[in-house]
């Protein structure tokens, strides 16, 4: 496992969590979601947690909530359980430490936020590394798990990598809206791998790994919970 991870870059794991704690952390998400943008809407105040934006069609688009864990018990309890702590523990050669956490949704939001400035964008997340972005907070290397709480296929916007980037310097060109994108000839297109996945697996990747998804085009939720994690001791 830790030679492929080291030269691939990512993993993918077969559920290692029993389904009723995939479903209490789903309902964990969605409850989340809908008491953050209720308190938004009664308030007409934007919450610094959620990240979303406006459609072209004039849609609302939920991307992600972040930080989760003191509002998700059970997400809490995965996050720092023996299987996040031994797995992401082997990988990275020592005792993990989180240092992040989020819901990623990639939904349209029903509630008209008329009241709301929001950018307009598009759903796809363009290819980019983590590894900057992280490295400018302190910490050298940090790996990624992404628990999938529904079926991830490439029609709902599975995450797509590129195997090995994480072992060499790729150029980067500063955006408007979606920062540092990996440039096409560092990236191209016919060698990155989509990775479907079952509810309940999990995604592991190195934040140097260059990584993309495409827009949720299933009509259903695509929601995962995601956790950062370095080795203890690293960082401010």
């Amino acid at each position: 496992m830790i030679r492929g991870f080291e030269e691939l870059g990512y993993a993918v794991f077969a559920s290692p969590f029993a389904p009723a704690v995939i479903e209490n952390i789903r309902r964990e998400a969605d409850g989340i979601r809908d008491n953050l943008i209720e308190q938004m809407a009664a308030v007409q105040t934007l919450e610094p947690r959620v990240t979303w934006w406006r459609l072209d069609d004039g849609a609302l688009y939920l991307l992600k909530i972040k930080p989760v864990l003191d509002l998700a018990p059970a997400s809490a309890a995965l996050a720092h359980g023996f299987w996040a702590r031994a797995t992401i523990g082997e990988l990275l050669g020592g005792t993990p430490q989180l240092m992040e956490d989020k819901f990623m949704y990639k939904q349209r939001v029903a509630p008209a936020v008329d009241w709301a400035d929001l950018p307009v964008l598009g759903e796809e997340v363009c290819k980019h590394t983590d590894a900057a972005y992280f490295q400018a907070r302190g910490f050298d290397r940090v790996v990624t798990v992404a628990v999938c709480l529904d079926d991830c296929t490439a029609e709902s916007g599975a995450l797509k990598v590129w195997p090995g980037t994480h072992r060499r310097s790729v150029s980067m060109t500063q955006t408007h809206r979606q920062g540092p994108v990996v440039a096409d000839e560092d990236a191209p297109d016919e060698d990155g791998v989509v990775l479907t996945a079952s509810a309940g697996s999990v995604l592991v990747w190195d934040s140097a790994l260059v990584h993309a998804s495409g827009p949720n085009m299933s009509g259903s939720p695509r929601r995962l919970l995601v956790l950062g994690y370095t080795a203890s001791g690293e960082g401010r």
